[in-house]
């Protein structure tokens, strides 16, 4: 049977205002299971469970004060307040209700002094005290007694893993080298003091540490590429701003729960709604409009609205004069920018000084004068009284005596617009040239509109493109830089909010960052030369708090790496598929075991984490291990860089280094955490590129924690760029934004592997967190369903429920299938994040993605920042009958 879907598409404009029948499709991997048993089971003791520390506790549990909480009917011995702070971008306030050291209920603190984010939370959060008692928790070191993946392990204490395992790491750094072991660990947003612990141990030590933000495709290339910064985004409760809100390749009502409210705040304030997504999600159940797009095609369709929007006048080219790149001449023999230098006479208005002092005095034709004009990079705008051409050629005469063809940068962009007509872009993305027309007319004049991306329109080889056609977008009609509008992408846990550079780094050196797409698959031709890759590859995995192992793109490529590893360290407090590869794993403890400090790029607020309960069983925290292991290989250098310190001591020494009239933790102090989340010195809503917009600071802002001379490199002009002058986007013909065919490696023949498959995120997961989790699963059932449109399944002769393969040339794995019109014909859609067990065969969708590396994502290198990143959805496949 299948499951009934909504109509293709509807008016974005709002003519049906009702939009697509939001009719209760269930989208989610798979329906309920019955079984009941985990749900019923009574939480069992633990054993060997360590002294407690100073928990800070936040309510009384006298029966004269509980009443109002339930802690006198739950038996409570206190309740603690504490950060939820998986992957999720969420970071939201908890209380842990605590019974004979274990958590037995979870409940939303509610405590933000802004009241819109009250409360946060959501189900995955709620029930996170069944990963901290569950089965998968590990208790005890580990070692290895059977091969590699087979989970047989022993019991081990404390002092032998960590004898052996600074013994096998100082041996690697004798033979070959410190920097041949890679420290993976996941997203430090989530945890400033222990992620930051491994950051510190790499620096004395000398080991390569990974990436993370790049190595789950998150890092979206646009921004680095068009505005010079890791990635921006409005602060959530903004949407609530917006007259229009375009969301493309996003799911907010499954991947933002706490922050979906902001969407329908803004509707109900008028704002018009319009989802663009290959999937009938949940957001696009209710949204005013729904435009089904084919998967990989964004850029065309937001260059097709560009397209309407200067067909219908609709443009505001004084804000692209002023702002962007857009009036800056280009040599039509070279396709290099015009440097003032060059010239044989220029204009001099005195607008020419530079931003830094490697940048360069660029050039604009002034139509007043009707002469080249300098124009520097210390400000934005233009010198008084100077009509900037956007248009037409002109002839220069250059200091050599030659002569030139120029045109404005602006002119090449809109040639490559005019090629992407909505009759044009509908070819490619199947959406109708009259709703992109419709959709233009609305976006470019219902003002403040805002875009929300999501990874579904990043996760692709040129997904580069696609970020920079929406950024071209936004641009165009004035939305960057004001309250509700703006180009915004929601992926990760991703962003720096403090200067951490005094845990992180040691005073003379700080730790090599290796991204680890390349710890992967190896060097490629085009890697660039600031990367310190090791001279002997690597030869040691030491991975915290993340599952590499089901996450990592292209799986088969990566286990063929491992072979090559003489030690595998995993710390996690649970028993994933990657700690079961492991040669020894270290039990480590849960967000409600120990203090860090955490904040995440949604919203702007510091808070830290207290421990609501003693480690449960041995385990420890990242920042003891690396003390430990430290002390075992240089007593000398642990005594003076990592044994002396504690949470506390990172904690306050990071709020100390932004405590400062400018700085991001001006009057935070660690007490003034315990007492509650505490906003960043930041504006009331953080509007990215506000400064940029209302004071003509050039671009870009910092992107911590690098300094802003590494990004300012990302953008010379120091403005929003739509033309790139590096060589290898002029070898590539990508210098302006233009859609290129989805890619996955030239290597799937469309004939033999027909089906695009897509991996979004689950609402029931944080990637592989919470997947054997007996609430969620409960909730959503255990086996993971492929979403098919009838007409592919019909033609496969696939039922609803039947088993499947799902293949190409990288690998293959059995699931279920899950026929409904919710998917788009062509397409296959399974959620990431399943672990290996819960499928009939295979390793999980990841065996069929690639780890190709984009040459463009290698002009210039700063970690996580301008790196490689994983085009997941880039991926043909195949389905069958099993």
């Amino acid at each position: 049977m299948t499951t009934p879907g909504p109509s293709q598409a509807t008016d974005p404009a709002g003519t049906d205002p009702a939009g697509p029948a939001a009719d209760g499709t269930d989208t989610a991997d798979q329906a309920p299971d019955p079984s009941r048993r985990r749900l019923l089971q009574v939480l069992g003791a633990g054993a060997g469970v360590a002294a407690a520390g100073g928990a800070g506790v936040v309510a009384s549990t006298s029966p004269a004060e509980s009443s109002s909480t339930g802690e006198e009917a739950l038996g409570v011995d206190r309740v603690v307040r504490t950060t939820c702070s998986p992957n999720c971008t969420g970071s939201c306030g908890q209380l842990a209700f605590v019974r004979d050291d274990r958590v037995v209920k979870i409940q939303q603190a509610a405590d933000f002094p802004d009241e819109v984010y009250n409360p946060r939370g959501c189900m995955k959060g709620l029930s996170f005290h069944h990963n901290i008692h569950g089965d998968d928790r590990i208790q005890t070191p580990l070692i290895r007694t059977g091969e590699r993946g087979s989970g047989e392990f022993r019991e081990a204490t404390w002092d032998e893993v960590l004898d052996r395992i600074a013994e096998e790491f100082a041996r690697i750094g004798d033979e070959y080298g410190y920097e041949s072991i890679h420290v993976f660990g996941q997203v430090p947003g989530s945890g400033y003091v222990h992620k930051g612990a491994n950051y510190r141990a790499c620096a004395t030590l000398g080991m390569s540490h990974g990436t993370s933000f790049d190595f789950n495709g998150d890092l979206p290339m646009g921004m680095p590429i068009t505005f010079g910064v890791q990635n921006a985004e409005h602060e959530t409760k903004d949407w609530a701003n917006s007259r229009f809100l375009l969301i493309v390749g996003a799911n907010p009502l499954d991947t933002r729960i706490p922050d979906a409210h902001f969407l329908f705040d803004a509707a109900d304030r008028g704002a018009r709604l319009v989802v663009v997504d290959p999937v009938f999600s949940a957001t696009a159940a209710k949204a005013d409009s729904w435009l089904q797009i084919a998967p990989g095609t964004d850029a065309a369709f937001a260059l097709g609205m560009v397209h309407a929007i200067l067909e219908e006048d609709l443009a505001d080219l004084d804000f692209v004069r002023t702002y962007t790149d857009g009036a800056l001449l280009v040599r039509l023999d070279t396709g290099k920018r015009l440097r003032a230098e060059e010239l044989a006479s220029v204009e001099d208005r005195g607008q020419t000084g530079r931003r830094a002092e490697f940048d360069e005095v660029y050039v604009v034709w002034d139509h007043g004068t009707d002469r080249p004009t300098a124009l520097g990079t210390e400000k934005l705008g233009m010198p008084e009284g100077v009509d900037a051409a956007l248009d037409g050629t002109f002839e220069v005469d250059l200091v050599d005596g030659g002569r030139v063809e120029v045109v404005p940068a602006w002119s090449l962009v809109a040639a490559e617009v005019e090629r992407w007509s909505p009759e044009r872009s509908e070819e490619v993305t199947g959406v109708p040239a009259d709703l992109i027309r419709r959709a233009a007319r609305a976006y470019a004049t219902e003002s403040p509109a805002a875009i929300l991306m999501g990874g579904g329109s990043n996760h692709w080889f040129h997904g580069d493109h696609i970020g920079r056609a929406y950024a071209l977008l936004a641009t165009v009609t004035g939305n960057i830089g004001r309250s509700g509008g703006g180009f915004s992408v929601y992926v990760g846990q991703y962003k720096v909010r403090l200067d951490t550079s005094p845990w992180w780094t040691l005073e003379d050196r700080s730790a090599p960052i290796v991204p680890s797409i390349y710890f992967l698959r190896g060097r490629t031709e085009t890697m660039h030369p600031d990367i310190p890759y090791p001279e002997h590859g690597f030869k040691a995995l030491f991975c915290t708090f993340a599952n590499m192992f089901v996450q990592s793109p292209d799986l088969n490529r990566l286990y063929e790496t491992l072979e090559g590893l003489e030690m595998i360290v995993v710390a996690d407090p649970i028993l994933t598929e990657t700690a079961k590869y492991a040669d020894i794993v270290l039990p480590a403890t849960t967000w409600y075991e120990k203090t860090d400090l955490t904040a995440t790029p949604i919203h702007p607020f510091v808070q830290i984490q207290q421990p609501a309960i003693p480690p449960v069983g041995e385990s420890r925290d990242e920042l003891w291990m690396w003390q430990e292991i430290l002390r075992r290989i240089d007593p000398d250098l642990a005594e003076e860089h990592v044994l002396p310190h504690s949470a506390e001591d990172a904690v306050e020494m990071m709020l100390a280094a932004g405590d400062t009239a400018d700085g991001p933790t001006r009057g935070m102090t660690l007490e003034g955490l315990r007492e509650g989340p505490m906003r960043l010195n930041v504006p009331d809503p953080e509007v990215p590129f506000q400064r940029q917009v209302e004071e003509l600071v050039p671009f870009p802002p910092r992107s911590l924690p690098a300094p802003i001379e590494a990004t300012q490199r990302f953008v010379p002009t120091g403005r929003i760029e739509f033309y790139k002058e590096e060589e290898r986007f002029l070898e590539r013909g990508e210098t302006v934004p233009t859609h290129l065919t989805p890619h996955d490696d030239g290597v799937h023949d469309p004939q033999a592997f027909p089906l695009t498959l897509l991996s979004p995120h689950s609402k029931w997961r944080i990637h592989s967190t919470y997947s054997n989790n007996p609430w969620l699963q409960e909730i959503h059932g255990n086996r993971p369903g492929v979403m098919i449109h009838p007409e592919d399944a019909r033609a496969r002769g696939i039922r609803d429920g039947d088993e499947i393969d799902v293949f190409n040339g990288r690998g293959q794995l059995g699931a279920w299938a899950k026929v409904t019109e919710a998917a788009r014909p062509g397409s296959a859609t399974l959620h990431e994040g399943w672990w290996p067990r819960f499928f009939r065969s295979g390793k999980g969708v990841n065996e069929l993605t690639t780890s190709e590396v984009n040459p463009i994502h290698e002009i210039h290198y700063v970690a996580n920042m301008w790196s490689p990143s994983t085009p997941w959805k880039d991926c043909r496949c195949e389905v069958r009958r099993a």
